[in-house]
């Protein structure tokens, strides 16, 4: 079999695996802290633009796993919907925007290569500036570090920059959200074992 599909094939498995445990993190526990609203309407919006990227320029792997990717991208954004405020709204709908015209202008790609900031940059600012982040599923952005080399090695293959700074991108949102989270279980243990606390 052909390298780079079995490398798309690997990379689209952990690509929906990544996509599971948010969604099934906030059904579990109710506790939504920490979790960009933002960021599920910016996924939602740009999974539907890889979905017709992937379409344009005949790469199997990334439209066909867009396809199941959609509905828990959607799903996630609906679980969030209570803590979704209008600014969200307006900024989910600037990237449709930016996404439109960049389609029109055949431009596409070149949007798209970007898109990863544009997803995961609020959760990243959510991270940093929040001190409570019980909603964000660590396995998410654990097999985001996967999902995003995969992804690369896939696009190295055959040679599409996009899949190439998406690799770059996410690790890196993924690395600072996984330490941020870190941070703050600690932050979190210090305080329920400092002397008087839980105690009397």
């Amino acid at each position: 079999m052909d390298p780079a599909t079995v490398l798309g094939a690997i990379a689209t498995l952990t690509f929906l695996a990544r996509l599971v445990p948010q969604p099934v993190r906030l059904v579990r526990t109710g506790v939504p802290d920490g979790v960009s609203p933002l960021m599920a309407l910016n996924v939602a919006v740009t999974e539907l633009a890889w979905l017709t990227y992937g379409f344009l320029s005949g790469l199997v792997p990334v439209w066909l796993v867009t396809l199941p990717a959609l509905p828990l991208a959607v799903w996630t954004a609906v679980l969030l919907r209570h803590q979704t405020r209008r600014r969200d709204l307006i900024g989910a709908g600037v990237w449709l925007a930016a996404i439109v015209v960049a389609w029109l202008a055949g431009a596409l790609g070149a949007v798209l290569a970007v898109s990863v900031l544009v997803q995961y940059g609020p959760q990243v600012w959510t991270a940093l500036r929040s001190d409570r982040l019980e909603g964000i599923a660590p396995a998410t952005w654990k097999l985001a570090i996967v999902d995003a080399f995969m992804w690369g090695a896939y696009g190295l293959a055959v040679g599409d920059a996009a899949l190439i700074l998406y690799t770059v991108t996410l690790s890196s949102c993924a690395v600072v959200i996984l330490v941020r989270i870190a941070h703050s279980h600690r932050a979190a243990s210090a305080l329920r074992a400092a002397p008087g606390r839980g105690g009397a």
